[in-house]
């Protein structure tokens, strides 16, 4: 059975909430039932009508439930073409877990998770200096969240170092042992951080004279263990071109090659199991016949999702591309904004999650 997430009250999930027959006029499931279609702030208004309701929002099945009733919602960095002359409350999208959203305030560089829908926050400590890659995760295993900061150790060297973050149990980061793969004679010309499923994998694409080699550092979430992999050479004639992408909680890579994108799905990162066939993605959705430039080549896969590959099209909009039919589901352009980022984009649903240590928003 899958562990819940854990929130900052007493939980008693495997517990009856028990209601006086004076008290109860409608029964519990129904009152259940009925919260569980109300948005988020309506919720948290209801929790205040008696001790009963209150326990009951706060009971982790209930979140549940409610999380998975809420509308698929998309974020990102707006890059506005003038920028603010206050940039004290301004933040910076980074990635985004079950509702919570971790975020950098640009004006101090500080990292914290928010839950919009409750206007709730967490300041968290201070990564490392050198961090270029940071994920946020649920480990259903565990039942906790975790960051992790894939940093530079030794920028001369080209090699990394990792950190680990446990929500409501580290008061700092914890550096774990990253494995080092590089020797004299590799150049690193590329690397890439995934989140996917219960795993954090980093990919460093590597130069040997004028060949391109792939080489992979693949965290365990739960053991805090690392796997590391040398790619097949015969993956990929060129990992330059090679994008790494979650697709579906698995860890995958995507190439074009003329008018498709080619996608092969790692199964089973530990076994080193590959699905029996590559995924095909025609791309004749981006031609266009408006006058407008071809989109082909702006288009960056990011993540595949509720049976959707999200692209990035450089600077520009997001769009959703429904695998199945075929067709365009969702396009995502920010008139207001002048440049999209890429990193800052998060695709999911409101929930009351609500971690240890969160506190309100200030206003």
């Amino acid at each position: 059975m899958r562990a819940k997430p854990e929130i900052a009250v007493n939980k008693k999930s495997h517990e009856k909430i028990s209601i006086s027959a004076t008290q109860q006029s409608i029964p519990l499931d129904i009152v259940m039932e009925i919260l569980s279609w109300l948005p988020v702030k309506y919720v948290l208004r209801m929790k205040c009508v008696c001790r009963q309701w209150y326990t009951l929002t706060q009971d982790c099945h209930f979140i549940e439930k409610h999380m998975s009733r809420r509308r698929i919602k998309c974020l990102y960095n707006k890059i506005p073409i003038t920028p603010p002359c206050n940039s004290q409350d301004n933040f910076q999208l980074i990635c985004g877990c079950s509702g919570m959203l971790l975020r950098k305030r640009i004006a101090s560089n500080k990292f914290l998770i928010m839950n919009n829908a409750t206007r709730q926050m967490l300041e968290l400590p201070d990564p490392h200096k050198n961090s270029f890659g940071m994920t946020f995760s649920f480990v259903p295993s565990t039942g906790c969240y975790k960051l992790v900061s894939i940093y530079d150790d030794n920028e001369e060297t080209g090699n990394e170092g990792c950190e680990i973050l446990t929500i409501g149990s580290d008061n700092s980061w914890r550096t774990i042992n990253f494995p080092i793969l590089n020797d004299a004679n590799k150049k690193r010309e590329k690397i890439m951080v995934v989140s996917a499923g219960e795993a954090v994998h980093c990919i460093k694409i590597n130069k040997v004279r004028a060949c391109f080699c792939a080489e992979m550092v693949s965290l365990d979430l739960e053991s805090e263990s690392f796997k590391s992999t040398i790619m097949p050479k015969e993956l990929f004639s060129n990992w330059e071109k090679v994008w790494a992408l979650d697709w579906n909680g698995c860890l995958s890579f995507a190439v074009r090659v003329e008018e498709v994108i080619n996608v092969v799905v790692l199964e089973d990162y530990k076994k080193l199991k590959w699905g029996k066939e590559k995924i095909v993605i025609p791309l004749a959705f981006t031609n266009t016949s408006n006058g407008t430039p071809n989109l082909r080549e702006d288009l960056v896969p990011l993540f595949a999702q509720n049976g959707d590959l999200w692209f990035w099209v450089k600077d520009k909009r997001f769009i959703a591309y429904n695998i199945e039919s075929g067709k365009i589901n969702c396009i995502i352009w920010d008139t207001e904004a002048s440049k999209m980022e890429k990193c800052g984009f998060y695709v999911g649903r409101s929930s009351l999650i609500n971690l240890k240590g969160m506190q309100p928003v200030k206003k």
